[in-house]
């Protein structure tokens, strides 16, 4: 008679009596795979098989590491700073802005000049003042603000240095151009020319007239002259107006700064 002490030893074979040996690493020692008997997705026994998973405990641990590196992302996600979405509503795009760091009002923002401008730049105040509106419309933080300001206040600097060269260059041409009509500045023809040329611009709008000529182009806004064929121009007309007047062969009236000496100042060219 067969002694059913341990039928499932019988059942599967082992013969009575008989030991079965304990798991390696979990896993049977009946075969490399047979942690996996209960698996009945034939893809899955694959994946396993193909990631050479060979017991029970190596795969569970890896299974736990990646729910731990998942949980770790859904953690990041929620402190993370996404930009909402394209439909997204006003309010959600100021609670981003705040977050990254944008001040609660333009007025915030706190600009400090770029080191290295040339003496004597004129820095637009009131450009500044637009500018911070627009940074914190944009969202900007502090330091992006700061750094746009810094690059366009460079790029006016160099704008200046390049218009005040601009006009040192043409009153020069202007200078050369008058000597080579008049003579030399110290010669007779040289000073009566001006003064024609000063007597004309008093007489007809004195400091309109001027600041149209400084609009223009034609004088710089220090007040020299940038156009000689302007001044030949005023030198005649004053000529044929007031050659017989004492102001055109003697002194030139009285007053701070005579247009003669705008036409043709001692020092007319300041570097």
């Amino acid at each position: 008679m067969t002694d059913q002490a341990n039928p499932g030893a019988a059942m599967a074979g082992t013969p009575d009596g008989a030991t079965v040996p304990p798991a390696i690493n979990g896993s049977p020692a009946g075969g490399a795979t047979d942690f996996l008997a209960g698996l009945q997705n034939a893809e899955s026994r694959q994946w396993v098989e193909s990631k050479g998973y060979r017991a029970l405990d190596p795969l569970v641990e890896s299974a736990r590491h990646a729910d731990r590196i998942q949980a770790e992302y859904n953690e990041f996600k929620t402190k993370a700073l996404t930009p909402p979405a394209a439909d997204a509503k006003p309010e959600d795009w100021q609670a981003f802005y705040a977050r990254l760091g944008r001040p609660e009002t333009a007025e915030g923002y706190e600009f400090r000049l770029p080191q290295g401008l040339p003496e004597g730049f004129a820095y637009d105040g009131q450009s500044a003042s637009a500018y911070r509106g627009w940074a914190h419309e944009a969202g900007l933080t502090p330091r992006q603000a700061q750094s746009l300001h810094d690059r366009f206040v460079q790029h006016q600097a160099g704008q200046q240095s390049a218009y005040v060269q601009a006009v040192v260059q043409r009153g020069e041409a202007a200078q050369s151009a008058l000597v080579r009509a008049w003579g030399d500045t110290d010669s007779e023809a040289f000073r009566q020319n001006v003064e024609f040329a000063d007597r004309f611009i008093r007489q007809n709008g004195g400091e309109t007239l001027m600041g149209e000529l400084k609009s223009s182009g034609l004088i710089s806004p220090d007040g020299y002259v940038l156009s000689p064929a302007l001044a030949q121009a005023m030198a005649r007309a004053g000529k044929a107006l007031y050659a017989e007047d004492q102001f055109a062969t003697g002194g030139v009236a009285g007053g701070s700064r005579s247009a003669a000496e705008t036409l043709y100042p001692v020092d007319p060219f300041r570097r």
